[in-house]
């Protein structure tokens, strides 16, 4: 964790869930956080509680803030800036809303391509310049399983996933002359408030698809996380069942389509 000592981290998602396992661990290791969520009480929760874990590092920042209005993300982080610079970005922030394609409201599928994609992208316009300026920084992305494989209920939520992996790859490239480090995670199914809001509306399909992998803690997560930013690894995937599931959706997704069809089949009768 000396990676993380006297860094300044900017988290975003960072009051509940995977975000604030992160900003625990990364407090506990000495760095210097920001924390950006849209709601204002549960930011205020996360500050008091990661202050009161140590004094080493600078007191939390906190931002309430719309990853998604690009004129506010500039706003906010260039003042931010000015207090001190930022090392590294963790774009954990992300909303998901599963359902048959036809069944999603436009405005869900916006708002989730909108903010699990773009949202992330107006973060990295606003930080990345004082990063290449120094020649130093971890850009570092927090996707989820379902932009590795895709499956029955996530047309929009692993398509703005899916969109996060193709930016990240072409990003890395980019930015390795530069000396930034760019990592993806792709957690599975894991233990936070946005599950247990997205299990009351996952088709029966999902959850039989779904079901194969034990969910995760948050800590778990954000403790995979932060070793592979570490290790500056590009792909990171927490948990061996998760890793057997991708291998084997990469090298023979004929097979893992014919199982997850015959889910579907079981579950809907057709």
């Amino acid at each position: 964790m000396d990676y993380f000592r006297n860094r300044s981290v900017l988290v975003t998602g960072g009051s509940s869930g995977i975000g604030l396992a992160t900003a625990r661990l990364l407090r506990r290791a000495g760095a210097s956080l920001t924390l950006v969520a849209r709601d204002e009480a549960k930011l205020a929760s996360a500050r008091a509680e990661l202050n009161a874990i140590s004094s080493a590092a600078a007191d939390v920042r906190t931002a309430s803030l719309d990853i998604k209005d690009r004129d506010r993300v500039a706003e906010v982080v260039a003042g931010l800036l000015q207090e001190r610079p930022i090392d590294m970005l963790i774009s954990n922030a992300g909303v998901v809303m599963p359902g048959d394609f036809m069944d999603l409201p436009n405005e869900q599928f916006d708002d989730m391509m909108f903010t699990n994609f773009l949202g992330p992208v107006n973060l990295i316009r606003q930080v990345l310049p004082s990063m290449l300026e120094r020649r130093s920084g971890h850009v570092a992305f927090v996707s989820s399983f379902a932009g590795l494989v895709g499956i029955y209920g996530y047309t929009a939520y692993s398509a703005s996933k899916f969109a996060i992996r193709g930016f990240a790859q072409a990003f890395r490239c980019e930015m390795a002359p530069h000396n930034i480090r760019v990592s993806v995670c792709y957690p599975p199914d894991t233990e936070t408030p946005q599950l247990e809001l997205e299990n009351q509306y996952k088709p029966a399909e999902t959850r039989a698809i779904a079901g194969k992998i034990k969910p995760v803690t948050a800590e778990y997560v954000a403790t995979a996380l932060l070793r592979g930013m570490a290790a500056d690894r590009f792909q990171i995937v927490p948990g061996l069942s998760a890793r057997i599931q991708e291998l084997a959706y990469r090298l023979m997704p004929g097979l893992a389509h014919s199982f997850f069809d015959s889910d579907v089949r079981k579950v809907s009768g057709r």
